[in-house]
């Protein structure tokens, strides 16, 4: 028999983990935060108070570990609003039904996808389903049946939940299964996209067809992979829309995520095997540096990542006693460093990027250097060739180097 996802109410540990596992945040709007970024992070529209929305995260994670209704968790909701105070907008019965059943939703089909993948050795193909009533959305009643491999592109924007509110599901087979029910994968997909804008008039997003704001992302691939999961969102943009998107993504939260998934990559490597960790993204002010100063430079991403043959030896251990080598706690925090910068500039000779972190040690200015759209195993990205430290005269040299953004303090 296919596998089928376990309704709300039967505790599902990967659920619990995924949800369980979001670090909180303070938003003040329900688009405060990219889609792909829900994977890691848990915040509810407009509770500004971090605590408040770890006590209401904390309901929810009981609620699936106990297996209890919205009816316990509207109870836990007020008893956690009258501790804080909290003033919300909408209804008590819309606004609570909107929390439980959307946040359920996604970490019972994030923590499907964990078991998808396990187990798609045995069963590598997935049919897009729905609740099969007068309910479903016109567009997700036309996905119904759909069947394509578990890796195929589909997956990455179209694997439920594709809305607020929306219920539909997937349903797991093997080759064995498709041919005894004589089903065939389908042709492939043609996405069409719309522009999401605002009253005001302004393009803020790029989104399926379908698929509501927020919500194109794989909850799954956004919990176990997230830096993928956002490079893949930030990727699918207009240019104009990349840089905007990653100024709003990368919370203080998330930054925690890519700082802690950057020193888990970089303490697992045993033996250099090609593969790559993302530790950020250009923000809009060094994208549009970029485009106005380097014009006949043409970004083709904006993700920026470290090679694992690259992470050991980017510290600079093989320089004994040299002060240009970073110390361990700067090294390991490198995403960080790469978002808060003072300045980027341009090595003339080599044609890199060099940015310049906020803070010094050893009275010089660190440096991470950035080689431009490389091809790794997971795709284009800038890459990081070398981290060091320089004389702020030096990095002022005006013949070796151009200033395209900032400035050089001390």
């Amino acid at each position: 028999m296919p596998d089928l996802v376990k309704p709300f109410g039967v505790q599902f540990g990967q659920a619990i983990d995924n949800l369980k596992g979001k670090l909180p945040e303070a938003t003040m709007k329900w688009d405060d935060l990219a889609g792909p970024v829900h994977g890691k992070v848990f915040a509810i529209a407009g509770a500004t108070n971090t605590d408040l929305v770890a006590d209401i995260q904390k309901s929810l994670v009981d609620a699936l570990k106990n297996g209890t209704t919205i009816t316990q968790f509207r109870k836990d909701f007020d008893a956690t609003v009258q501790k804080y105070g909290w003033t919300y907008r909408g209804k008590r019965g819309w606004r609570t039904s909107v929390i439980f059943n959307n946040n359920m939703r996604s970490a019972h089909m994030a923590g499907r996808w964990e078991q998808l993948q396990a187990n798609k050795a045995r069963r590598p193909f997935l049919q897009y389903r729905t609740a099969g009533d007068a309910r479903v959305r016109p567009m997700h009643r036309m996905w119904n049946g759909l069947i394509f491999p578990i890796d195929d592109a589909f997956w990455q924007t179209h694997y439920p939940p594709n809305g607020w509110g929306c219920r539909c599901t997937v349903r797991a087979y093997s080759q064995a299964d498709l041919d005894d029910g004589n089903l065939q994968v389908s042709e492939p997909f043609q996405v069409k996209t719309r522009e999401v804008v605002t009253r005001d008039g302004e393009i803020t997003d790029r989104v399926p067809v379908g698929i509501d704001p927020g919500w194109d992302h794989n909850v799954g691939q956004s919990w176990i992979a997230p830096e993928l999961a956002l490079g893949q969102k930030i990727a699918a943009l207009p240019k104009p829309l990349q840089g905007l998107l990653a100024d709003k993504a990368v919370s203080p939260a998330y930054q925690k995520v890519l700082n802690d998934n950057f020193k888990a990559f970089k303490t697992a490597i045993k033996q250099p095997v090609g593969q790559a960790q993302i530790v950020g993204f250009m923000d809009s002010g060094m994208i549009n540096a970029i485009a106005e100063k380097l014009p006949e430079v043409e970004l083709q991403t904006t993700s920026v990542s470290v090679l694992d043959s690259k992470t050991n030896h980017l510290a600079g251990r093989h320089k004994v006693n040299s002060p240009q080598v970073w110390p361990e706690e700067w090294a390991n925090n490198l995403p960080e460093h790469f978002r808060n910068y003072q300045a980027v500039l341009l090595d003339k000779k080599s044609g890199n990027l060099i940015v310049v972190p906020q803070d010094s040690f050893n009275t010089m200015l660190p440096k991470i250097v950035l080689r431009l759209n490389q091809r790794t195993k997971i795709g284009l990205s800038a890459t990081v060739v070398s981290l060091g430290a320089a004389a702020a005269g030096d990095l002022g040299n005006a013949d070796a180097y151009e200033l395209l953004l900032g400035a050089l303090t001390k």
